[in-house]
C-alpha cells in the first residue's frame, strides 16, 4: 500500500524541524555577535541585556535539540514507511516521538502537528484487501 500521505507529512515535519534548528543556531550565534551585543548595550541596561542573552542561550538549546531529534525521527519514519513493513509501529513511533519532542521543548509543537497526523494516518489506514486478492 502506498503511504504517500504519511511520507509527505513526515517530510513537512522534517522541514519544520530544520527551520527550528536554523532558528536555534541563529539565536546561539547572535548572542556572541559583537555588533548585536553593542546594539543591546547601547539601548538597554545591563540587567535587560543579561536577561536577553540568557534567554537566547536557552532558546537556542531548546530549539536545536528537538529540531535534530525531529529530523532523525522523520527520516527514520520515511524509510520505514517506504518499505511498508509495519506501519503500526511507525505510527506509534511518530506519535510517541512527537509527544516527547513537545515535552522537551514547547517549540517542538510545530513539527508535532505533522508527526501526529502522519502517525494517526499510519495507524488507521488499512491495506486494500480487495486489491490484494485481485477482486475489483
Amino acid at each position: 500500500m502506498k503511504r504517500t500521505g504519511e511520507i509527505i507529512l513526515s517530510i513537512i515535519g522534517a522541514v519544520t524541524s530544520l527551520i527550528m534548528v536554523g532558528t536555534g543556531i541563529f539565536f546561539l550565534y547572535s548572542k556572541d555577535n559583537q555588533t548585536y551585543l553593542d546594539y543591546l548595550h547601547a539601548n538597554w541596561n545591563d540587567t535587560q541585556v543579561a536577561a536577553t542573552l540568557e534567554q537566547m542561550n536557552q532558546a537556542g538549546t531548546l530549539w536545536v535539540l528537538p529540531g535534530i531529534a525531529g529530523i532523525v525521527l522523520s527520516i527514520l519514519a520515511i524509510f520505514l514507511l517506504k518499505g511498508n513493513a509495519n506501519p503500526k509501529i511507525v505510527g506509534w513511533m511518530l506519535i510517541l516521538g512527537s509527544v516527547v519532542l513537545c515535552i522537551i521543548s514547547v517549540f517542538g509543537f510545530f513539527p508535532l502537528v505533522f508527526f501526529v497526523i502522519a502517525g494517526i494516518m499510519a495507524l488507521v489506514r488499512n491495506p486494500n484487501v480487495r486489491r490484494k486478492q485481485g477482486i475489483r
